[in-house]
């Protein structure tokens, strides 16, 4: 009697246990975990410092480009040769010859802009809204550049008053425009007709020249590193 109870126990312990790992996962299962999304490829590459602005001349010969850069811009000759160097330094723009050589600062904005010298120690000159243009002023405050809307186009006038440049815009091409209607100088690419303007204030270098059509085209500029 004794070895029947025995045997009867065993086979409950037996069923029991057989229950038991029935019910219990396996083991080696392990929980399903999402994989974590790759960084996009794109995301490594350099940011796009934008498009080239390339001024031809009457002629349709290239003269000049602006090349933008992430730290400024670079202006080279239709031949691709290097004149000079654009370098956002916080709110200025510093201005360099292709050997580096420092010719101006650009400083100030937005309705305000002062050309400086190499140490930075003197104003050479000062481009400042008036109305709803520009005026160009030397060190001395003698005018020697206004700028004035036109149109949709604008107006460069020496400091006689005389109209030297026009700026006209028509079918997506800008054109500057001496006195006698010639076309001086030519873009496809979008830029403003009161930045393209500074290129009218013949007097100037043409590297600052640029400068001041870039810090015009560029507000975004002043918060650059």
């Amino acid at each position: 009697m004794k070895l029947r109870v025995l045997f009867l126990v065993g086979l409950g312990v037996l069923g029991a246990s057989a229950c038991s790992q029935g019910g219990a996962p396996a083991s080696g299962a392990q929980p399903t975990q999402a994989t974590p999304v790759a960084a996009s490829a794109a995301a490594a590459e350099p940011k796009e410092a934008g498009a080239k602005l390339k001024f031809k001349d009457g002629d349709d010969r290239e003269r000049f480009s602006l090349k933008p850069k992430d730290d400024g811009a670079k202006l080279v000759d239709g031949e691709d040769q290097e004149l000079a160097r654009y370098k956002w330094k916080g709110g200025e723009l510093k201005v360099s010859g292709p050997d580096d050589a420092v010719l101006a600062y650009v400083t100030g904005g937005p309705d305000a802009f002062q050309v400086k010298d190499a140490a930075r120690s003197a104003v050479r000159y000062t481009l400042a809204r008036e109305g709803a243009g520009w005026k160009l002023t030397d060190a001395q405050g003698a005018v020697l550049y206004t700028v004035a809307s036109d149109g949709g186009g604008a107006s460069v006038k020496g400091a006689s008053g005389a109209e030297e440049v026009h700026v006209k815009v028509r079918d997506g091409k800008l054109s500057l425009r001496d006195p006698s209607g010639k076309t001086v100088l030519a873009t496809k690419q979008p830029v403003s007709p009161e930045a393209a303007a500074c290129l009218g204030f013949s007097s100037l270098d043409l590297p600052v020249r640029m400068a001041l059509l870039f810090r015009l085209q560029s507000p975004a500029g002043a918060a650059s590193p």
